[in-house]
């Protein structure tokens, strides 16, 4: 990001604590629960904001080398990977063209893909190279691996899931694209990747990563109590930063802006439209992505990567793996635990409503634009519940 923008947003952070006030949006907004419980709802949020849309699903970290590849999945639908042995990425279904066979699980590495059920096998470019008893089938019935569209630049993978998607890495990050080139991305390599089931709707552990409010209350056995208050809330189109102001930044009220470093002494937290979440870098660059898999609204698949700086000293590589269990302590023994409690009094009828205050200004935001991509109506949505649960409109 350009050095003045930096700055413009260090200013605002220490016009602020100068106030002795965190940033507070202009609404405080009452949200339905219906977005967290509802089939429906969930379905439509599937194929509109998952299928037919690029996705942020990896990092050049993930599949660093010539002959690497990830196995994944957007919204249920099986994603593969690879880079070639020119580095190329490639992505492609993961599903054999015989009889549909998922090829590959996880990361890896090799020269191709054998299926498991009758051995076709394909290359990192998705070419079919072998079919035992070729002659059983006609020659246009040979088919390579559907190719899907796929970017990769500053460290970042885009796949669009559908094969014929629209996919333009300047168009999908519009103004966040200038804000992450100061992550260095490229800069980092894999540590430590988690995968499992969570009992939440995938938008929750969104949530939890776009706001501060709870920080001195769910965390103030690990990130503590005290440090800067104001944090800043700032969009870039669909994309969204909690920006955190580090205690440095106090320094620069003494000294000339000319001589203000780069960073100014803050980083963020930023949510990739619609459900993935990257951050930190000191030591420690985290990704999470909530993946909505099954016909369960209220069950996702967490996935957590942590990724460090390449060539680190023994000192550094100490820091990252503390860094490490730092962020898998906070994510999966603090922020799960309240996140699963929410999702499942939702679902038992304990509330009608959400609140978003003024202290989770993106979460409203975000919130709002995933009812527009989906045409839902909030307000009448909240009037309905609070119908079934017998309570009055103010209630």
């Amino acid at each position: 990001m350009d050095k003045a923008k930096r700055v413009a947003i260090a200013k605002d952070v220490l016009r602020l604590v100068e106030q002795g006030q965190p940033e507070l949006g202009e609404e405080s907004w009452e949200a339905d629960i219906g977005r967290f419980i509802d089939k429906d709802r969930f379905e439509l949020e599937k194929r509109k904001l998952f299928l037919e849309r690029p996705q942020l699903i990896a990092l050049t970290a993930d599949l660093p080398n010539p002959g690497d590849y990830y196995a994944t999945d957007i919204a249920g639908r099986p994603i593969l990977i690879t880079r070639n042995k020119e580095g190329e990425a490639k992505a492609f279904l993961n599903a054999c063209r015989h009889r549909g066979v998922k090829l590959a699980e996880g990361c890896g590495h090799g020269a191709g893909f054998t299926c498991p059920y009758h051995g076709w096998t394909y290359n990192n470019d998705g070419a079919l190279i072998s079919v035992p008893s070729r002659q059983a089938f006609e020659p246009e019935q040979l088919r390579d691996l559907i190719a899907l569209p796929i970017a990769e630049e500053m460290g970042m993978i885009l796949v669009h899931p559908n094969p014929e998607g629209h996919l333009d890495f300047d168009e999908f990050f519009g103004p966040m694209k200038a804000y992450l080139e100061d992550f260095d991305i490229p800069d980092y390599e894999l540590l430590s990747a988690y995968r499992a089931p969570a009992r939440i709707n995938w938008k929750h552990a969104v949530d939890g990563g776009l706001e501060a409010y709870h920080v001195p209350f769910l965390h103030q056995n690990t990130f503590g109590t005290g440090g800067l208050a104001q944090l800043l809330h700032r969009p870039f189109g669909d994309h969204h930063a909690l920006i955190a102001p580090r205690p440095d930044i106090l320094k620069l009220k003494d000294i000339p802006e000319a001589e203000w470093p780069h960073s100014c002494y803050f980083t963020s937290t930023n949510s990739i439209f619609p459900n993935t979440v990257i951050g930190g870098g000191d030591p420690v660059l985290f990704f999470q992505r909530t993946e909505p898999n099954t016909e369960d609204p209220g069950v996702c698949d967490y996935i957590f990567r942590l990724y460090g700086r390449k060539n680190a000293t023994p000192e550094e590589r100490a820091r990252h793996l503390a860094g490490v269990d730092f962020f898998m302590k906070v994510s999966l023994e603090e922020d799960l635990p309240v996140q699963t409690s929410s999702q499942i009094m939702m679902e038992e009828g304990a509330v009608p409503s959400v609140l978003f205050g003024k202290r989770e200004i993106n979460l409203t935001r975000m919130h709002k634009a995933y009812d527009a991509a989906i045409g839902h109506d909030n307000e009448a949505s909240v009037r309905e519940q609070k119908r079934k649960m017998g309570l009055s409109p103010s209630n």
